[in-house]
Parts: structure tokens; sequence; C-alpha cells
């Protein structure tokens, strides 16, 4: 099975020996269908991210699924295994000026730094583009080791979303987590003129 790669995805360091972010492989497939498949992680993640994770769903997500889901999805890696993922993703029209991330990394690996890691590595990339004001992070309001991981990037509680997500059909509340790039200000959009 061929892996499509993200023209220009390159292999970021996160500055502790052995991890990486990286373009997905088609040889990730067998690692990604074991660790996405926990109901520990899957509790954490939206909707959209299935459970059961199967070995056919992860052989699509590694060879195409990461591209068609839009934005900049890498695979974080541990002495070249993939043990979760990460992506970036900028906002378009109106929102051009937001990035929002998410991440998630297997179980044995958390509470080790990791997960504080990429999310600086991609808040500090999304701010690497002038046109980016904002970085934000949606987490359930009952995760709170993902917002510990968000405040250690700097990030800060914005705003207490009730019922504004459904996970496995019930209505569920959502922390935002925002980070904005030092010395950003509102502004105050010019009005038309009346002619």
């Amino acid at each position: 099975m061929k892996s499509a790669a993200v023209p220009g995805l390159p292999t970021l360091s996160l500055d502790k020996p052995g991890w990486t972010l990286r373009a997905w492989q088609a040889l990730d497939a067998p690692a990604l269908a074991e660790h996405a498949n926990n109901p520990a992680v899957w509790r954490n993640m939206s909707d959209g991210f299935p459970h059961p994770y199967t070995l056919q769903i992860a052989q699509h997500w590694v060879t195409q699924g990461h591209i068609d889901f839009g934005g900049d999805n890498w695979a974080i890696s541990f002495n070249g295994q993939a043990v979760g993922g990460c992506g970036m993703h900028r906002g378009r029209g109106p929102q051009a000026c937001t990035a929002e991330i998410g991440y998630w990394l297997a179980q044995p690996y958390w509470g080790h730094g990791v997960g504080t890691a990429v999310a600086r590595l991609l808040s500090q990339r999304a701010l690497h583009n002038p046109a980016v004001m904002r970085v934000f992070a949606p987490v359930h309001a009952d995760n709170p080791a993902s917002m510990r991981v968000l405040e250690k990037s700097g990030f800060q509680r914005e705003a207490l979303m009730r019922l504004s997500v459904l996970k496995a059909g019930t209505p569920i509340d959502r922390v935002m987590m925002v980070l904005l790039r030092p010395g950003a200000v509102s502004g105050e959009p010019a009005l038309p003129t009346l002619a």
C-alpha cells in the first residue's frame, strides 16, 4: 500500500530524545490501530474519531484519511513508531486569523510531558504565520489532564461551552482553551460609509 504524503509536511523535533512529529506512513497502520483502539483515548476525542478503531480504518487514515481531513496532520513518533497523532487546521474566511490544534497520545505515554511538547510546538508553528492571532483547542470538560497540558503550553481557559457537542450521542460540555499572539489586540472594524 502506497502512502500519500502531504507536500511540504516536515518532520519536527519535540526536543525530547526519540520524539518527533512526522508524516504518516503506510507502515504505521498496525500501531495506529493498536493505540487508537483504546476506549480511554476514544473517550477524550471528538465523535469523528472511530471506536472500535480497526486496522482497516487505520490503513485508510495513514494513506488518505489524514489528507482528506484537511490541515496538517502528523504522527507522534517515538523511536520511529507512531504512538499518537496531532494536527493543526488554519481557519478560513472570517476565521483566517485562527488556527485549531488537536492531539492524542497512546495511554502508556501519558504524564511524561509529551502532550505539552506537542501543544507547544503546534501553537508555535501556527503563530509563525503572521496572520494567525489566535490558536484554540476545544477540550471535553471532563478532561482536566488535557486542559493542564494546554495551560503548561501558555493557553488559557476562555469559555465553558455548555452542551456544545455530541459524544456517543450524548450532549457534553467543552472548554475552549486559547492562546493569543503576544501583543495582539482586538480592533474596531472599519464601518462602511453611507454616501
